[in-house]
């Protein structure tokens, strides 16, 4: 086989992955509190262009190192999205360094800048398709009649006592968080007590997705899904020739 298969077929492979990254970027425009998702890539080791068969180890292709580009992982961009008002009273949106929690249904904290909240049949102050929201002292109930929260997270019911306050963290420091689906993250390796925020109730922070960025990005990896496609195509038919000419020798 010719040794640019190898090449140009990963880098299709990792351009469909940057496709489907951009995508889901897309399809979250509107989710409050999103973060934008970021492809991390990387080159193949020499080493692991070799195949280990039942003969021993096989260098790929002529024995030389070719590139070959690999998906490392995701990185979500951290930077806040825009407060907007939204007039509705269970939005509550975040200044500063710090995230909602969510008990999730499979009994996993989840943190989040989304505060587009509901209250559940039992007055419980709830994420729709994700779980109940924390308190200081476990899942907030606030009840039916309607709430107010000051800017530190105390929520307070319409006759004016505390019924609670809004649980929010920040991962430990030197730490990184883990993306999950949904806008939604987990500090495995510990989060802390925020102390540098503000709540404000009333608003909703918009994902931190630009349009315009993410749609120059979808047409750069489309042009190069495209064209490497297109240089695919050749090398295959430069192999069926040289097949074809080795035939009608022997």
């Amino acid at each position: 086989m010719h040794s640019g298969f190898y090449t140009i077929a990963s880098v299709i492979l990792t351009q469909q992955n940057e496709l489907d990254t951009i995508a889901n970027n897309l399809a979250n425009l509107q989710t409050p509190g999103y973060r934008a998702s970021r492809l991390v890539t990387g080159a193949f080791e020499a080493e692991v262009q070799k195949r280990i068969d039942a003969n021993g180890q096989q260098v790929l292709g002529d024995g030389v190192a070719y590139p070959i580009s690999v998906v490392q992982g995701e990185v979500a961009c951290m930077n806040s999205g825009l407060l907007e008002p939204t007039g509705r009273e269970l939005d509550f949106a975040l200044n500063g360094d710090a995230y909602f929690n969510i008990q999730g249904q499979d009994g996993t904290t989840y943190l989040t800048r989304n505060g587009q909240f509901t209250v559940d049949d039992q007055g419980y102050l709830t994420l729709p398709n994700i779980g109940r929201v924390l308190g200081k002292n476990g899942p907030l109930q606030v009840g039916q009649d309607g709430i107010t929260i000051d800017e530190l997270g105390n929520v307070y019911n319409k006759q004016g006592q505390q019924v609670g306050a809004l649980q929010l963290t920040r991962p430990a420091d030197n730490t990184t968080m883990t993306k999950m689906g949904n806008g939604m993250f987990t500090a495995p390796q510990g989060a802390v007590n925020a102390d540098n925020y503000q709540v404000v109730q009333f608003t909703l922070e918009k994902s931190n997705v630009d349009m315009n960025q993410e749609m120059s990005n979808f047409i750069a990896a489309q042009r190069a899904f495209q064209s490497c496609s297109s240089a695919l195509q050749i090398i295959d038919g430069i192999d069926r020739k040289a097949v074809a000419q080795i035939g009608a020798v022997q």
